[in-house]
């Protein structure tokens, strides 16, 4: 059960008066009075730019894609999640600045496209029940007429999404097979949850996305991918899919000692990894290939049109399985049909 508390300069904020309607809610004058612990909400009156270029790396390719950072901690614990040597707190921390978030999206340039959204720093539907982002941002994005929105999510808790207009909104999961996701992503939602959530919000009407971020390497592999693959082309249909993303594990090196002292049993543990180009640790080449391209063979056999991209991958990756490469982020951006389409 989350617990709020709300920095007294923050009692005019529109996440405030969304939560103090109907909840109990402790008011503190400084983030020093919040337990450091996952189920704690914090709503900070602090500055921040909302708005930003996802990071990314010369040396791999990435795409173009913007960050809307309303929140960042999760109340989830994904073994593999980037956040846990990234963030110097478990407490959840929401800006009370959804105004000025909502501002810098407005102030985007008009001369084009942009691919927007939030689940960079914490998951984009796990506290929607709460604070209602999604009915406040959908009436900001539906005015324009050169965004797309996405929410990115491991939870099925899609109630305030289906009460928007979905005009420039598209919903994406995490997915991984049921093995992985029990090991792996403690606290989230099964995934014939998370699939009933997509089929309802492509039934709505919104564009829909799915993200194998990571690729998890058993024994079990392709056996495992290919029963996800399957069970995630039958619950939509292809028309509503805007895109796949798919990338192997890779991590900074602190990662994986938290990951042992957390999460002993990982399968995170049970594998080989070497440092790349970037300094991240990664499986080897070789593996990170077969890896991605048993996975689009199998997406392929289902959905033969979807567009399918790699997240922050060599261009010899892009070259030996897709044989072109998407060049830098401006030009790979550009191949997104939601883009073409605009």
């Amino acid at each position: 059960m989350s617990r709020i508390y709300l920095d007294r300069n923050a009692l005019n904020s529109v996440p405030a008066k969304a939560v103090m309607k109907d909840r109990d809610v402790t008011l503190v004058d400084s983030v020093s009075e919040v337990p450091d612990e996952k189920t704690s909400i914090y709503i900070a009156d602090e500055r921040n730019t909302f708005v930003h270029r996802c990071p990314a790396t010369k040396i791999y390719r990435c795409c173009d894609y913007y960050v809307t950072d309303i929140s960042e901690g999760c109340p989830f614990d994904c073994t593999y999640c980037i956040l846990q040597s990234y963030l110097n707190h478990d407490y959840i921390k929401v800006y009370a600045g959804f105004e000025e978030a909502a501002q810098e999206i407005r102030n985007l340039p008009k001369d084009r496209f942009y691919r927007v959204g939030t689940g960079e720093l914490t998951d984009s539907l796990a506290l929607d029940h709460i604070f209602n982002f999604s009915g406040y941002i959908a009436e900001v994005v539906n005015k324009s007429d050169n965004i797309l929105f996405e929410f990115k999510t491991k939870s099925a808790n899609i109630g305030n999404l289906l009460n928007c207009n979905p005009k420039n909104l598209m919903a994406s999961w995490s997915l991984n097979p049921p093995s992985v996701m029990e090991a792996e992503e403690h606290g989230t939602a099964r995934i014939q949850d998370r699939l009933k959530a997509a089929k309802d919000c492509a039934a709505h009407g919104l564009g829909i996305g799915f993200h194998f971020d990571p690729l998890i390497w058993s024994d079990n592999f392709e056996k495992d991918y290919a029963e996800v693959i399957k069970m995630m082309a039958e619950s939509v249909p292809e028309a509503s899919v805007k895109y796949i993303s798919v990338s192997t594990f890779r991590f900074i090196p602190e990662l994986l000692d938290i990951v042992r002292q957390k999460f002993g049993s990982s399968l995170l543990l049970q594998s080989s990894y070497v440092k790349s180009l970037d300094g991240k640790m990664r499986y080897f080449k070789s593996q990170r290939v077969y890896m991605l391209e048993f996975f689009v063979k199998e997406v392929r056999k289902y959905w033969p049109d979807v567009f399918i991209y790699f997240c922050m991958e060599h261009e010899s990756v892009w070259k030996r399985i897709f044989s072109f490469d998407p060049g830098e982020r401006e030009d790979f951006e550009k191949r997104f049909p939601c883009a073409k389409n605009k």
